[in-house]
């Protein structure tokens, strides 16, 4: 009995082992490079955008399908630094901040211009090969599409774009480097049209929720309505046909006749809402601190940079302090943690992207790049920075291009940030998805 006992066992175990290998058997011969392509598309949009990377290495048909929907999907893209002082090259140097990833970007289009600035994946572009003027162009380096708008004097720091591009009622605006006074072009227009208004010059300016927000060095607030500024344009007669692109001869004689005709108007023609918005704490002054704007969740956010009072000490920054508008009382409170956001800061352009969708550990962090303390100036008039460490004999090694800072990190009075002196600092530039998937990721 107990030796039919054993055997039954034995019988009972071998079964066992035998259904385990066969059913190891199956499973090794799955294909799962044949897997759906809906099933895929599910499970990338559930994924942050490095997993959604690490995945479609997998296999090729994985990353296929990763690489051709993620445009649809309106998935964020990757942000990435594009190096500055390159404006004699037809490639630049770009940096990714999720993989620290350097790569050399061709741009053939840029070459001899200054990259002012971007928004979203399109570059803002620069030519001041002509005396006192600047002829602007809008460039996407991914698709290749470009849209040049009216040559205009060099008298501004800033651009702020409504919007992308081909988007409806797309307005551009100037803000004046000495003056309280503003350009605008809409899409179709054949010049840009000047509003002067009455106070301090405008240090940053954003478009939040309808309106241009813009920031001057008194607190004041100054939200202008997008419609009254293309209905001001509209009813000047100033539009072509809406669907045709904006164009310019780059000579020089029609050049100094687009910077002439450039026409002023009256503000009353626009709306216009200022506001003299208070902040509830911090610095009570504006010395030696430089002020962003940047919109996120939905909401209007105050960064302050504070710059280091040591004349020999050019460009070091000690912290951060942001704001939140309160938009009833119309004041500035103050928020010591960014939520789900990470911020990327730079005086041409700064915006806010979700720690979640990205998937990194990048929680409350603020990125910068390494702004000059002079908001009023460009790269192109930066010609000074050149050997500025060894005609001052100062050290400048050490310096760096950017810089991390953790907003809730109680030793932040220990932060010192030392950026590079000899040169202008690098601009953020958002790398799309698919574009990253089909130049970097392996077949």
């Amino acid at each position: 009995m107990e030796a039919r006992r054993k055997r039954n066992r034995k019988q009972k175990k071998q079964k066992q082992k035998q259904h385990i290998s066969e059913s190891n058997s199956e499973l090794i011969s799955v294909n799962w490079a044949e897997l759906p392509r809906t099933v895929l598309e599910i499970i990338f949009e559930k994924l942050s955008v490095v997993d959604c990377i690490s995945v479609s290495n997998v296999c090729k048909p994985w990353r296929y399908v990763f690489a051709s929907d993620v445009s649809s999907w309106k998935r964020i893209g990757i942000p990435s630094l594009i190096m500055c002082g390159q404006h004699r090259r037809e490639k630049r140097t770009c940096l990714s901040m999720l993989e620290k990833r350097a790569w050399e970007m061709e741009l053939p289009e840029a070459h001899k211009k200054y990259c002012w600035g971007s928004f979203h994946d399109w570059l803002i572009l620069v030519d001041n090969s002509i005396y006192l003027s600047v002829e602007i162009s809008l460039l996407n380096p991914f698709t290749r599409s470009t849209v040049k708008l009216p040559r205009t004097w060099d008298d501004y720091h800033k651009i702020v774009l409504s919007g992308l591009p081909f988007q409806k009622n797309f307005v551009c605006m100037l803000l004046h480097n000495e003056r309280r006074e503003i350009a605008v072009w809409v899409s179709g227009a054949q010049s840009w049209k000047q509003f002067k208004l009455v106070g301090e010059p405008f240090e940053d300016g954003i478009f939040y929720n309808g309106s241009f927000y813009l920031l001057s060095k008194d607190d004041e607030v100054c939200q202008i309505d997008t419609a009254s500024i293309f209905a001001a344009i509209s009813e000047d007669n100033a539009l072509v046909d809406a669907s045709a692109e904006a164009s310019v001869d780059a000579s020089a004689e029609a050049s100094a006749d687009a910077s002439a005709d450039a026409s002023a108007a009256s503000v009353s023609e626009i709306k216009i809402q200022s506001h003299k918005v208070s902040r509830m704490s911090g610095n009570p002054t504006n010395d030696n601190m430089l002020r962003y704007l940047v919109e996120s969740c939905g909401e209007l956010l105050l960064v302050c940079r504070f710059f280091s009072t040591n004349l020999g000490a050019i460009l070091e920054t000690r912290k951060f302090e942001v704001y939140i508008l309160d938009v009833g009382e119309m004041s500035w409170k103050k928020v010591e943690h960014l939520r789900d956001r990470v911020l990327f800061l730079g005086k041409c352009c700064s915006r806010s992207l979700s720690v979640k969708e990205l998937g990194v550990p990048m929680t409350n962090r603020i990125y910068f790049s390494n702004d000059n303390v002079a908001p009023w100036w460009n790269e192109w008039d930066s010609g000074y920075l050149q050997g500025m460490s060894s005609q001052y004999r100062l050290d400048n090694s050490g310096r760096k291009h950017w810089g991390i800072f953790w907003l809730g990190n109680k030793d932040n009075h220990h932060f010192c940030f030392r950026g590079d002196r000899d040169n202008w600092g690098p601009i953020w530039l958002t790398t799309p998805l698919w574009w990253y998937c089909n130049n970097f990721l392996t077949y």
